[in-house]
């Protein structure tokens, strides 16, 4: 269970289970999360077959989080300095593009959740050589301009972002959701430097031109993904933007909800949740041959 030396400043905690010659896959975990989110899924996609690439991204879990680079209010791009740190999704999926070259994968399947969904929606932009095909759950650009600025006291101050972090995954359960699933987002977000967890949230929608803005991700995405797409919503808002706004490539790119168990949908509705994504990868001729 071995960490990616990215550079001198970051290093990414991943695991690599399957036969290597076994078609890969990987899982991108949201906000505040680590590779243990998919924990419902990893041993399923092994049966079918799969090379399993989890990790946690660079401010969680157990990869580098150093503190950022003071000022940086927009992303500083591709080829800046490894000493300017940042935590924007475009570095996030420039991290990941990293980490495939260091396993030597050249054609990945991606699934990521919620603040995740930036960095693989990126990744498959401008690496679309490398992402054969999308699985994003509840993703977090369907948040546009308007409800951004009326929520603007969000980022008053970097010591408050976890405790409003916390007040907000409140509204991402069901009535269904299970306390120990809310013990331990709690417990899990309170483990975060604060510091970062405002970069993160930063990164992801608080400057104008940051990928989680509805209007920002339209412009980035549509059009320019050409792998296959399956999106999972918890709600029909959250799948609306996949549907009505970002252009479909054909009918192999779908939008399907499930309803009732939250944001974490995943884990509260397993089985569903893998017969719809295992059905959904036969469609689409991803299947390990003895599964098609």
């Amino acid at each position: 269970m071995p960490f990616f030396k990215r550079n001198n400043y970051i290093s990414i905690w991943f695991m690599d289970e399957g036969l290597q010659s076994s078609p890969p896959i990987l899982l991108i975990p949201g906000l505040t999360c680590d590779l243990h989110d998919w924990s419902w899924q990893i041993q399923f996609l092994l049966d079918l077959g799969f090379r399993v690439i989890s990790f946690d991204i660079r401010g969680q879990g157990r990869s580098s989080a150093p503190a950022p680079t003071p000022g940086i209010i927009s992303w500083p791009g591709p080829n800046a300095d490894a000493a300017i740190i940042d935590y924007f999704p475009e570095t996030r999926a420039y991290d990941i593009i990293a980490l495939l070259k260091h396993l030597s994968i050249t054609s990945v399947i991606v699934m990521s959740h919620s603040q995740g969904s930036l960095e693989s929606y990126y990744l498959a932009t401008v690496r679309p050589d490398l992402v054969r095909a999308l699985i994003t759950l509840d993703p977090v650009y369907r948040f546009d301009n308007a409800f951004r600025e009326a929520n603007a006291s969000y980022f008053d101050l970097p010591s408050n972002t976890i405790s409003k972090m916390i007040v907000y995954f409140e509204m991402t359960y069901s009535e269904s959701t299970p306390e120990w699933q809310k013990t331990w987002h709690i417990r899990r977000a309170k483990e975060m430097n604060e510091q970062v967890m405002y970069a993160m949230s930063w990164g992801g929608w608080g400057n104008f031109d940051c990928l989680g803005r509805k209007e920002v991700a339209i412009t980035v995405f549509s059009g320019k993904l050409k792998c296959p797409r399956l999106t999972i919503g918890s709600s029909e808002d959250a799948v609306a933007v996949d549907r009505n706004d970002i252009v479909k490539r054909n009918d192999l790119d779908e939008c399907v909800v499930i309803e009732g168990r939250g944001h974490w949908f995943h884990q509260l509705a397993s089985d569903e949740f893998n017969y719809i994504l295992k059905d959904w990868l036969r469609k689409v001729g991803e299947l390990p041959v003895k599964y098609m």
